[in-house]
């Protein structure tokens, strides 16, 4: 040790003890005391706050002795030098602080009182120390001899927003049972304190509380037990405390009713909301601006634009101004509707009424015109908002390259990029992330790392969903490996991988069919704190059954229901279709009735997959009896459902009962596909009915119908199989104007009906030459040429593609 620091040191100790024996023995004034101070600071050490709280006990005494208010903020003064300017940090104790305060009060000085207990509360302080009845009977007393009952409620409010709650109870019990003060706590002391337990999430203790309550609850006590309970989705309890208010003669106000409109609205029930505003009127009150904000984000939110107008209208009616907040509230909702008109027409209003629009008016515009791709009317905002003094900020930007990196058009989003950057707008992870999104999409890899990098240097830590984006782009191209590698640098990076970057792997695993490894990766999620949710057993689930591992699958189902994971609609689905295409008729059917037996609310896709499922196995009249308690349901029906019933009808030979389910269609708000009319057409074929046959096509064009590849095969096919040349030969010109291609199994029944029944059939006597009059020649000798050459030019291209049951031509 140097010897100026061991002086320093000594002279320290000599002032400590002669602070110490001179205050013990009372002849420490206040002119020394300040001398002493003013010696004590360079020299003095962490330890020496004890002498410090001597100097500042002498001073503050002296001053109080004196009443002199104007010399009070000297005390104030030394303390704050104490804390600032030692050489060597010296760090103010209970004992400072309660001399601070004592000194405060005594000299009526209580908002300096209140701002030093503020203090003590940041640095811990509990109020179960046994110094908290001498520094709170300090400030007390000073309120009551100040005459300011009132502002001891500044105290428990100050603990409960410290979220220190409980707390405020001990200080409430303390007033309550007359410790240093005369006067109990009133309404306003309760009400603090019951807040602060809601706040904190202590619901059952606010309560209990308000049971134990020593005066009258005030219209704001009710309203703060409310609006807690409804926070607290306890609207039932709410309710209950409403009806108690109203028996208790307490009228409620806007705010009560504000309170239980947004409870119910946050639990969904509409109608009660209804009957609110209803009492409302019927109390003389009307809703305010507030009400009609609650009403607005509610609807808005829920797609109910139309509706919303409606209130927002009234609102106007009635005097109430909206605000930009009201007017924001409406556009974000017809933006998320995609009502793109009734957006713009608000706007224009809002201008028109002299609200500016800000910079969350403006995005929610952008965003809006962003997710559909509008990129021309995004760029007009950009222009209206520069015109209007606003500059884009990074949400602006952010929409704009998002909606190019969606249309591939990450050259143009790059263009934003830079520009944005020039512009002094700091692009956070949010366009990072759709660049990297955007780039990934066109395979510009190199590009990404780039940008990776770019990030770093800007001091932008990569985030999950970050991470997520390349996982999913790098298993969607089948690139695994490379996939495993990104989640080993996340780790890293400090970024743990999370449940979705688990079913991202496993879907990626399951697409490039290595099933087993994306099994590995589902059982390894437990071991790194991971619990699989819906999703991974899905995607596993999906992965086994494309690949034809039904067992497996299986088993993995009834993992589930071991784990307690609660298959889904998509769950069901998979395994039900997975049953059924591998013929495991007997798990299939005893699945089905499981489902019905737990009465669950399942989705038209799942009816179709069981009824399609029972068709397959020939328990046609089963379905048909299923099918019509799913049309007595109150389900929305697709035309996918009665194409299935339709072709097992025919197939069973039920054609009266196909041809009632066709006509029955319009009749359920559907309209019939190319399937159904493919399906209608074919049964008319078979029975010979052509005429009906060509009609019902016809109809089928009128509608808007396009018949498809698969309808045109399918109809020349059955056509030449009864022998139908001429028509066979209109419907395949049709194949030849929509540039589709022949079937090989068409092709393959064209060559060999005119290698054999063409050319025996030319050879008959009963067939004259063309230049005896006889159509019949012309007509089979057009349509041996055309179809033999339309087979032979087709087969003969590049494109044709056959299968393995195709003919042989030489």
């Amino acid at each position: 040790m140097s010897r100026s620091v061991s002086a320093a040191r000594d002279r320290c100790l000599e002032l400590e003890r002669v602070i110490a024996g001179r205050a013990r023995s009372g002849s420490l004034g206040l002119d020394d005391a300040l001398k002493l101070f003013d010696e004590m600071l360079p020299h003095a050490r962490p330890a020496s706050v004890t002498a410090f709280n001597h100097l500042l006990n002498v001073v503050s005494r002296a001053l109080c002795r004196r009443s002199s208010t104007l010399e009070s903020g000297l005390v104030i003064s030394l303390f704050n030098r104490m804390v600032r300017d030692c050489s060597i940090k010296v760090a103010p104790n209970l004992c400072t602080y309660n001399i601070l305060i004592g000194c405060c009060c005594r000299m009526g000085r209580l908002e300096h009182g209140f701002a030093a207990f503020g203090l003590i509360l940041k640095t811990g302080w509990s109020m179960a120390s046994p110094e908290a009845p001498i520094i709170i009977n300090q400030l007390l007393k000073g309120l009551c001899d100040a005459k300011r009952v009132v502002s001891y409620n500044t105290l428990l409010k100050g603990f409960c927003d410290e979220k220190r709650a409980e707390e405020a109870l001990e200080l409430l019990h303390m007033m309550s049972d007359g410790q240093g003060s005369s006067y109990p706590p009133d309404v306003v002391s309760y009400t603090t304190v019951i807040k602060g337990f809601f706040s904190e999430g202590q619901v059952d203790k606010a309560c209990s509380l308000f049971v134990e309550m020593g005066v009258s609850p005030n219209v704001v006590t009710y309203n703060t037990i409310i609006d807690g309970l409804c926070k607290a989705q306890s609207v039932d309890r709410a309710k209950g405390v409403f009806q108690q208010m109203i028996d208790k003669g307490v009228k409620p106000d806007n705010e009560t009713y504000n309170c239980l409109i947004h409870g119910y609205l946050s639990t969904g029930q509409w109608e009660e909301v209804v009957q609110r505003l209803k009492e409302m009127s019927t109390c003389g009150l009307e809703p305010d601006a507030f009400t009609y904000g609650l009403l607005l984000d509610y609807l808005c939110k829920n797609g109910k634009c139309s509706e919303a107008r409606i209130f927002f209208d009234s609102m106007i009616r009635k005097g109430i101004k909206p605000s930009v907040t009201t007017y924001g509230i409406m556009l974000h909702g017809y933006g998320n509707k995609g009502a793109l008109s009734e957006m713009h027409d608000l706007l224009n209003l809002m201008v028109a009424n002299g609200i500016s629009p800000n910079h969350y008016i403006f995005n929610t515009v952008i965003c809006a015109y962003a997710k559909r791709a509008m990129i021309d009317e995004v760029m007009h905002i950009f222009i209206k908002m520069k015109q209007q003094g606003l500059n884009p900020d990074v949400v602006s930007y952010g929409a704009l390259i998002d909606a190019l990196c969606k249309l591939g058009r990450v050259d143009d989003a790059l263009l934003q990029f830079n520009h944005m950057i020039n512009e002094g707008v700091t692009p956070n992870i949010v366009v990072f992330t759709s660049l990297v999104y955007g780039l990934c999409t066109v395979d510009k890899w190199e590009k990404v790392e780039e940008l990776f990098l770019k990030m770093l240097n800007q001091g932008i830590r990569p985030n999950i969903v970050f991470f997520d984006t390349i996982l999913c782009n790098l298993c969607r191209e089948g690139r695994v490996m490379e996939a495993r590698r990104h989640t080993d640098s996340m780790v890293c990076m400090g970024v743990k991988p999370d449940v979705i970057s688990y079913n991202t792997l496993i879907d990626g695993h399951c697409l490039a069919n290595r099933i087993d490894e994306a099994s590995q990766l589902l059982d390894s999620m437990a071991s790194v704190g991971l619990k699989p949710d819906i999703f991974s057993y899905d995607t596993l689930l999906n992965g086994y059954c494309k690949a034809g591992r039904i067992d497996n699958a299986y088993c993995l189902f009834r993992e589930m229901l071991r784990k307690g994971v609660m298959p889904g609609v998509v769950t069901y689905n998979t395994i039900l279709h997975g049953l059924f295409q591998t013929r495991r008729f007997s798990e299939a059917k005893e699945l089905c009735l499981n489902m019905i037996k737990s009465e669950k609310q399942w989705s038209i896709r799942t009816y179709s997959i069981i009824l399609n499922g029972l068709c397959k196995n020939n328990c046609v009249d089963e379905a048909f009896k299923m099918f019509r308690s799913v049309c007595s349901k109150d389900l929305e029906l697709d035309i996918i459902t009665f194409n299935i019933m339709i072709d097992a009808l025919f197939k069973g030979g039920r054609k009266e009962d196909a041809m009632h389910l066709f006509a029955a269609i319009p009749a359920n708000g559907l309209v019939p596909d190319v399937v159904t009319y493919r399906l209608i057409a074919e049964n008319l074929i078979e029975e010979g009915s052509l005429e009906e046959f060509d009609g019902l096509f016809s109809a089928m064009e009128k509608s808007g119908t396009a018949p498809n590849s698969r309808m045109l095969n399918a109809l020349a096919k059955r056509l030449l199989r009864r022998g139908d040349i001429s028509r066979a030969g209109a419907y395949l010109s049709k194949l030849d104007e929509k540039n589709f291609s022949l079937e090989a199994s068409t092709t393959s029944m064209l060559i060999s009906l005119f290698r054999g029944r063409i050319i025996s059939t030319m050879q008959s006597p009963c067939l004259k030459r063309k230049e005896d009059g006889n159509k019949g020649y012309d007509f089979i000798e057009y349509y041996r040429q055309a179809c033999v050459e339309y087979a032979k030019q087709k087969m003969s291209t590049p494109e044709f593609k056959i299968d393995i049951n195709a003919p042989t031509v030489s």
